[in-house]
């Protein structure tokens, strides 16, 4: 049977050529759009490293200008300020590396025998009761901690799986330009959002005074926007400064991600108006072909095959010209994971390859039953009359 269909498929090359060109081009559309669907959505899913839900930040005005007991004496304050509101849990500083922000602040150093490059988050003693990290070995920053000879540091995952895989390194000294101590290890920490690529993190100890650029605030449970008006006035009154803002950190988290998930519902749609095409296209060739070889439809049947057997050739004949087109489909974008071209996990590229293959021979399987059902009903008949 399969020698007898790549026969025919042989002898009508030409049009089938241009099937297979089709299915070919539609597999390679197929194949980057899944790709990028399977990468973005991977990020997505996987743990952003802290709390949003009832937490509240506010953008100070600047206060680094101030001489430094001005802002210490300040920055005292509205953290009391803060604290002794019933509304508020727990207060932290920070500077620029807040939730959602776009800071890439970024160090490196080759002092211990190969290049080592983190982003760099300050934070004080309080980050983690505010902001809740995944602490999966070590602790985080205590108060005794601002007054050790060696600067303690906390890192993420990524950091020690890149840098000292497969070795705990706590309580162990590096130099980071200077020697620091890591104390801690966190899952993740990706403060510029739910669909940012993982990087290696750093988080560094700080007064709470020193770190003039955002608080974040644990809000009690069912805090509602009209205390953003008493807040303001908090924070107005205590720093002497009018342009402070005050965002929720969920609705922060929405507009952060919104873009992105609009573009992959973009893309979802042009895959589904992909595979309508491909559907309607794979649909009106079969139904021609069949119209016009009612003939050889006609003198099988009179040689005595089946209706079972009509709708089997039909179906294979489609699924052996989807395969040549795969084949090639295959051959071509399996070189992206196996040539490295892009810096991503290959397993991702491999997933592509694998459902695209599945949604098209799914479509073209789908596509070829009711053509084939038609080509079975054909009587030899029906065919010399319509000759």
């Amino acid at each position: 049977m399969i020698k007898h269909i790549l026969k025919l498929l042989w002898n009508k090359r030409r049009s089938n050529a241009l099937l297979v060109i089709e299915i070919l081009l539609s597999f390679i559309v197929l194949f980057f759009a899944l790709a990028y669907i399977f990468f973005n959505t991977e990020k997505a899913f996987s743990p952003i490293g802290f709390d949003t839900e009832n937490r509240w930040m506010i953008a100070l005005d600047d206060l680094s200008n101030l001489d430094s007991l001005n802002r210490v004496e300040i920055m005292t304050n509205l953290k009391s300020e803060l604290l002794n509101t019933e509304e508020i849990e727990e207060v932290t500083f920070t500077t620029y590396a807040y939730p959602f922000s776009n800071s890439n602040a970024r160090n490196g150093t080759d002092l211990n025998g190969f290049q080592m490059t983190a982003l760099i988050v300050e934070a004080d003693s309080e980050f983690n009761k505010t902001l809740n990290p995944n602490i999966i070995e070590g602790r985080w920053f205590n108060e005794e901690d601002y007054n050790s000879s060696t600067p303690p540091i906390i890192v993420n995952k990524l950091f020690m799986e890149t840098y000292y895989p497969n070795h705990s390194m706590i309580d162990s000294t590096i130099l980071f330009d200077d020697p620091v101590k890591i104390i801690g290890v966190v899952e993740d920490y990706r403060y510029q959002g739910e669909f940012s690529e993982k990087k290696n993190i750093v988080f560094r100890l700080k007064h709470f005074h020193e770190n003039t650029s955002c608080v974040v605030l644990k809000m009690a449970n069912n805090t509602n926007a009209a205390f953003e008006e008493k807040l303001s006035k908090i924070v107005n009154s205590t720093t002497n400064t009018t342009g402070s803002i005050i965002q929720n950190v969920p609705k922060l988290k929405e507009q952060n991600s919104q873009q992105s998930w609009l573009m992959i519902m973009a893309i979802l749609f042009t895959c589904t108006f992909l595979c309508l095409n491909i559907s309607l296209g794979l649909f009106g060739v079969l139904w021609y072909n069949i119209n016009k070889r009612k003939s050889e439809i006609g003198l099988r049947q009179a040689l005595g095959a089946s209706g079972f057997d009509i709708s089997k050739q039909f179906v294979l004949e489609v699924i052996v010209l989807a395969g040549i087109a795969l084949l090639f489909g295959i051959f071509f974008t399996i070189q992206i994971p196996l040539l490295n071209v892009i810096d991503i996990e290959s397993d991702l590229f491999y997933k592509a390859i694998i459902y695209a293959t599945l949604i098209i021979l799914t479509l073209v399987f789908l596509c070829s039953i009711i053509p084939s059902i038609q080509a079975a009903n054909v009587t030899p008949a029906n065919s010399l009359h319509e000759d």
